[in-house]
């Protein structure tokens, strides 16, 4: 079964523009997914996971395949138009926030352990 990487990164969007922090990724967990729905599954559960623990935490989740591993058909595209459900947990911020400023604030957010 296709094997994957989940990780948030910290994300946040001024309307129709989204920017992402560096690349680092927050909270990696591997989940294996026979197809495009149970990567969608996986995606919510991990996001709604992450923001129980981080209720102010703007991110999106990174799906990354391992290498090697085959995924599903459509998987691709899937990916390229956002339609696994990526991007549900970006907010949108003030115009006048910038980016960077609080973007830090995430990463340091998300660096934090939590236990629940």
């Amino acid at each position: 079964m296709p094997t994957y990487t989940l990780a948030a990164i910290p994300a946040a969007s001024h309307g129709s523009l989204i920017s992402c922090s560096s690349p680092y990724r927050y909270r990696q967990k591997r989940i294996e997914a026979a197809d495009l729905a149970g990567i969608r599954a996986a995606v919510a559960q991990y996001g709604a996971r992450l923001h129980d623990d981080y209720p102010e935490a703007s991110f999106l989740v990174s799906v990354t395949p391992e290498r090697g591993s085959d995924h599903p058909e459509g998987f691709c595209d899937a990916r390229w138009k956002g339609s696994l459900g990526t991007e549900h947990w970006i907010r949108v911020i003030p115009e006048e926030t910038p980016f960077k400023a609080y973007l830090t604030q995430v990463e340091a957010m998300l660096a934090h352990e939590v236990r629940s």
